[in-house]
């Protein structure tokens, strides 16, 4: 019990004290994918976010699908959101807030490639009904709402409160609750606390969310004030 409260307040400590402008070099997304993402972090492959598909060490599902990652809190947001007009405008101009949310391996994960296009302009939500848009993978989209499998619920979730509270991004009221709900029905897995586990030995930092889900709640409890 010591040792996870202790765990707790150092991830307190790391989010809220450590400066997103720092001495540390500016991490570069395109060397974070080719040298550490896939080569540290899935050099045995692993499973897609959305579907849970399988993939091996050479990116590959069965059945030639390919895979790639996808940014839980999208990189167009961040763009939007800096005023940048464009990536390469913002990486171009030095924005080195921009350069550390786009390589936070905290808001990356494995997808199938096939879905990035139609995560695409939508954002999370709840659907009634189902309308699976394929056999064997539980996600759904309508109206420009997309809803995951619930097993994939609360990473998601994890992921958005972590980028919204690291480095100010924006969650707009109801998508806060929403992802304070989903991260509630869905805590953190095995294998999601040992990805926060490695991430931190890569990155230097840990997503306090998964190690304490009760974060959440208090994230909401501040934002009603």
């Amino acid at each position: 019990m010591k040792d996870k409260c202790l765990l707790l307040v150092i991830s307190y400590f790391i989010l809220a004290c450590t400066p997103v402008y720092g001495d540390a070099p500016v991490p570069d997304y395109d060397q974070i994918v080719s040298q550490i993402f896939w080569s540290e972090l899935y050099p045995f492959g692993g499973w897609t976010l959305y579907c849970g598909y399988r993939f091996e060490h050479d990116r590959k599902i069965k059945g030639a699908k390919s895979v790639t990652i996808e940014h839980i809190y999208p990189t167009s947001e961040m763009i939007k959101q800096l005023h940048c007009g464009s990536r390469m405008q913002c990486l171009d101009s030095g924005n080195k807030l921009y350069a550390r949310m786009e390589a936070d391996m905290h808001n990356m994960y494995p997808v199938w490639s096939d879905l990035v296009t139609y995560r695409n302009g939508s954002r999370f939500g709840n659907i009634d009904g189902e309308h699976w848009r394929f056999e064997d993978c539980d996600i759904e989209w309508q109206g420009g709402v997309l809803e995951p499998r619930p097993v994939a619920r609360g990473n998601i979730a994890r992921a958005m409160m972590y980028m919204h509270e690291r480095y100010g991004l924006k969650l707009e009221p109801e998508m806060l609750k929403l992802m304070v709900q989903w991260s509630s029905e869905d805590p953190p897995s095995n294998q999601e606390v040992e990805r926060n586990r490695q991430i931190e030995a890569m990155q230097g930092n840990r997503n306090p969310f998964i190690d304490d889900p009760a974060w959440a709640d208090r994230l909401l409890r501040g934002t009603a004030r």
